[in-house]
């Protein structure tokens, strides 16, 4: 079994992380701060948890414990407060001869393809509806037309405000930062190792919508495998600049990070 990653930037830095070792996979995006106010790089603050997460993962304690467990620590050793700390997304999968876990903590996402053709995804992208709001606003505003303007930018700037304000908290959305008890609020399951036929787990910048050919995310692992990941990102990326407005794809910014791990297990 050969694992395949790939991640490529969306401008001039990139903010996702990814670490691929003995029995787990993870994918980590840090959120990035429109207004430039974070104390921290969030890729500094991504790399800085996976590392954590790295040391421990194999040791084979629950994974919701080890990630709230890898967020106290960063918090306490790098001194981070909840105003001004960065956040990531985080998605694990973990297995054993006998069984496979996948975690998926805000919008990253791990996929459980089965052997029976079936694929599952683990994901969180639910914001709550006063964050989902502001998302919804900036989407129309693309979708009319109006493009990657300062409008747009202050959009953006409006909605990580609400985001700050309902981060972390009942009603709002969960994403790795200062708090360990978001950890508990992933989206997991643990299956069968004999029933899974592969893995695949992205940042939200893999968009399966915007993929020219692929459909599902079988089609996806089966690209990977086949022309490698960097493909697959080159692909999308590709899409992208032949929408540069974001008139038929409204998304957050022209092209986003982008990050991508195959693991197959037949």
């Amino acid at each position: 079994m050969t694992s395949r990653a790939a991640t490529r930037a969306g401008g001039a830095d990139n903010q996702d992380r990814h670490v691929v070792g003995r029995g787990f996979a993870m994918v980590l995006d840090g959120a990035t701060s429109v207004a430039g106010d974070r104390s921290h790089d969030p890729g500094w603050y991504a790399g800085r948890l996976a590392d954590v997460l790295a040391r421990e993962l194999p040791g084979g304690r629950p994974i919701p414990d080890l990630v709230a467990a890898a967020i106290a620590e960063v918090r306490d050793t790098d001194g981070l407060k909840a105003e001004t700390s960065p956040t990531c997304t985080v998605a694990i999968a973990r297995w054993t001869d006998d069984v496979v876990e996948a975690y998926s903590l805000c919008d990253s996402l791990v996929v459980v393809l089965g052997t029976d053709g079936s694929e599952v995804v683990h994901t969180d992208d639910d914001l709550g509806a006063a964050v989902g709001a502001r998302r919804a606003a900036y989407r129309a505003r693309l979708a009319a037309g109006l493009g990657y303007d300062e409008g747009h930018r202050q959009l953006l700037v409006e909605l990580q405000e609400v985001q700050a304000r309902w981060r972390n908290r009942p009603g709002g959305y969960w994403v790795a930062g200062t708090e360990p008890e978001a950890a508990y609020h992933a989206v997991t399951s643990t299956v069968a190792r004999v029933d899974v036929a592969g893995l695949v787990l992205a940042t939200d910048g893999v968009d399966l919508e915007r993929h020219p050919i692929a459909r599902t995310w079988r089609e996806v692992y089966d690209e990977a495998l086949r022309s490698g990941p960097e493909q697959v990102l080159h692909d999308l990326h590709a899409a992208e600049e032949a929408d540069p407005d974001g008139r038929r794809w409204a998304r957050s910014k022209r092209h986003d990070d982008k990050t991508l791990v195959v693991v197959p297990f037949t």
